[in-house]
């Protein structure tokens, strides 16, 4: 019932349906109309039955406002009809009609459309009723149809300063949502994917731009030997050639709906889990960085075959609590990005992969996370999840800089197409 009045209570439907009742009863009871009681019955069940296919069967075709817009169309011209086939050919009910109309439409305001033309109905309304008492043998209309046009006028103001108001609450409405959409994408284009820009775009509830504390899962790529090849190379060759591989590792983050937290130099720090909320940022972020090494490894192939140095990249991953939001300095350079233990720790781990000689190195808790997602045999998780020929295998404990106690890690490899999946608990 409550989603029934939501969508075809308000504003629109119960301020037609209010004309036409109206409207209705002025054809019904008026005194000088050139309608037999036959045909003002099919009038009105034609004025009845046009607002139910205006109301409730366009809508499934085109949009409110596309409609409000043919309501007021069609209403501006019905009404003089129905008051000239009520026998109604007096020219100063036209006017006083109209100037309503534009009083309501000009006002853009309910409240104030009805102040002003109530001071109009009660002006006309003494001018009728003296003329009446005044000239009544000279064959006027009956009071009572006199009277009737009054509350008819005032319906008519309701509406189209109703409709007025409606019209100004969706331009601002709409101005609003745009100017959302600017600032969001402004921020945000360059961190995510256009399909997670616009998720927040049609919520903009879920852009929160304040630091708030959330679990995360980060992603810490580094190219090896870098520093070297920079040092051998001319500025041109490593920019290209750093340029390609940043490219690349973009296009795969945003097909997995990363984060873009920054590059530094030749390191890409990617999380999951802001600004939208992933439940499954775990298996995006273990998913994307095996996706990484293999586009990694055609971009390795193509660089031979050009005889240029291949790159190769390590990559640490881990899940933990962070806090992440618009950090830096008002109004002069702000990040959308995290900080935390854990960021310092998933740093760490991408380091651990050139002492390990492994190219992808997980926490401990990635790794808890990941054991339910291997499929052996096809296997998958209780969401339907799986993760197919892989191999996580425990290292012995690390020591870790900042860190008192060694750290547990796993190291992950993908292993060929068809191949059994290895969990080293």
């Amino acid at each position: 019932m409550a989603d029934f009045w939501d969508r075809y209570g308000k504003p629109i439907p119960i301020l037609q349906w209010l004309v036409v009742i109206v409207l209705s009863a002025h054809v019904l009871v008026s005194s000088g109309s050139s309608l037999t009681p036959g045909q003002a019955e099919v009038f009105v069940l034609a004025l009845v039955g046009g607002n139910l296919a205006l109301l409730y069967g366009l809508p499934r075709i085109i949009s409110w406002g596309a409609i409000s817009t043919l309501l007021v169309i069609v209403d501006s011209l019905l009404v003089p009809t129905a008051l000239y086939v009520t026998g109604i050919n007096d020219t100063g009910l036209y006017v006083v009609y109209f100037g309503i109309i534009m009083i309501a439409g000009a006002s853009g305001n309910l409240k104030r459309a009805v102040l002003l033309a109530s001071v109009t109905c009660v002006a006309y309304g003494a001018f009728e009723f003296g003329s009446y008492m005044l000239f009544q043998t000279q064959g006027t209309e009956q009071l009572g149809t006199i009277l009737l046009r009054v509350p008819f006028f005032l319906a008519m103001t309701a509406y189209y300063g109703a409709m007025g108001e409606f019209a100004q609450k969706e331009r601002r409405a709409r101005e609003t949502h745009e100017r959302y959409a600017q600032e969001i994408r402004r921020i945000f284009s360059s961190y995510v994917s256009p399909r997670i820009v616009e998720e927040l775009i049609k919520d903009p509830g879920k852009a929160t731009l304040g630091g708030q504390r959330k679990e995360l899962a980060m992603l810490f790529a580094d190219l090896v030997g870098f520093t070297s090849f920079s040092e051998t190379h001319s500025p041109e060759e490593v920019v290209a050639q750093l340029n390609e591989y940043l490219s690349a590792m973009t296009e795969v983050v945003f097909q997995w709906d990363g984060t873009i937290d920054k590059f530094v130099g030749d390191s890409i720090i990617v999380y999951w889990g802001a600004p939208l909320d992933q439940p499954n940022h775990d298996e995006l972020a273990v998913k994307c960085a095996l996706h990484m090494q293999k586009r990694l490894a055609e971009l390795q192939e193509k660089w031979k075959a050009e005889g240029r140095v291949p790159f190769r990249a390590g990559i640490g991953i881990h899940t933990g609590e962070v806090v992440v939001g618009n950090i830096g300095a008002e109004g002069k350079r702000m990040d959308y990005t995290m900080i935390g233990d854990h960021v310092n720790l998933a740093s760490r781990l991408q380091d651990l992969t050139r002492q390990l000689g492994f190219s992808i190195v997980v926490s401990e808790e990635t790794a808890a996370r990941m054991k339910d997602l291997i499929g052996k045999e096809g296997s998958t998780d209780d969401r339907g999840r799986r993760l197919g020929h892989v191999s996580l295998r425990k290292l012995p404990p690390v020591k870790i800089k900042g860190k008192v106690q060694p750290v547990v890690v796993y190291a992950l490899e993908s292993l060929e197409s068809g191949a059994t999946s290895i969990v080293d608990a």
